[in-house]
C-alpha cells in the first residue's frame, strides 16, 4: 500500500472516531435540553399552583434562562439555564453510577442545567448533570441531592419541581430552617439615614 492509500486509510478511521465522538458529546447536550424544556414546563405549572394557593409568583423565560420568582414576606428568585457543550464529569455526587471520575471518553460525557439565585451569591447555586443515556443528577441549596430520568413520569419532575418552588418560597418567608443573621458589617448614622439595607446575610440550613 502507498503512502497516500494508508493515509487516506487512517484519516478515514479518525473521521470515523470523530464523528461518534461529536455524536456522543451531541447527546449529552440534547439530553439535557429536554431536561431544561421538561424541568422549565414542571416549574411552570408547579408557579400556577402556587399561585392558586396564594402566593405572588411569576416566570419569564428570555435569553435562554428560565426565571422563576417569589414574593412572600421578601423576594427571592432562581434562574436556570442550559449550559452549550458535554464533558466529562468529575464530582462525584453528580457521577453517573456507571463511570469513574477518571473516565474522559465522550461516552461518559455529560451536558449541564445550572441554577443561579441572588441568594446564593454569584456562582451556580443548583448544578444538573445530564448524561447521553438520560440519567440526571443534581445537587445544590434548593436541592441537596437528587437523581432520576429524562423520561421520567410527569408526576415525578412535577413533585421534583414542587421542591425547588417550596425551596423558594422558604427563601423568600424565612421558614424551613431559611433565616437571617447580623454581620459584623459596619453600619452608620448614615447608612440608616440613606436606606441602606440591614448587615445582615442569610443563613442557608445545613
Amino acid at each position: 500500500m502507498g503512502f497516500e492509500e494508508s493515509a487516506l486509510a487512517r484519516l478515514r478511521r479518525y473521521r470515523g472516531e470523530a464523528d461518534r465522538s461529536l455524536e456522543l458529546i451531541g447527546e449529552a447536550e440534547a439530553a439535557a435540553r429536554r431536561l431544561s424544556e421538561r424541568l422549565f414546563a414542571g416549574l411552570e405549572y408547579t408557579a400556577v399552583l402556587g399561585r392558586q394557593a396564594g402566593f405572588e409568583i411569576t416566570t419569564t423565560y428570555a435569553g435562554g434562562a428560565f426565571d422563576l420568582r417569589a414574593v412572600a414576606g421578601s423576594e427571592a428568585g432562581v434562574s436556570f439555564g442550559v449550559v452549550p457543550g458535554a464533558a466529562a464529569e468529575t464530582d462525584e455526587d453528580l457521577m453517573h453510577e456507571e463511570l469513574s471520575r477518571y473516565s474522559l471518553e465522550p461516552s461518559g460525557y455529560s451536558g449541564r442545567i445550572l441554577g443561579w439565585s441572588g441568594e446564593g451569591g454569584e456562582e451556580p447555586c443548583q448544578i444538573f448533570a445530564v448524561y447521553a443515556d438520560g440519567v440526571w443528577k443534581t445537587k445544590g441549596l434548593f436541592v441537596a441531592k437528587a437523581r432520576g430520568r429524562v423520561d421520567d413520569p410527569d408526576e415525578v419532575l412535577n413533585g421534583f419541581c414542587l421542591r425547588i418552588l417550596g425551596r423558594l418560597i422558604d427563601l423568600a418567608s424565612l421558614t424551613g430552617g431559611v433565616g437571617r443573621r447580623w454581620t459584623d458589617e459596619p453600619y452608620t448614622l448614615k447608612d440608616l439615614l440613606e436606606g441602606r439595607r440591614a448587615p445582615t446575610t442569610l443563613r442557608w440550613p445545613g
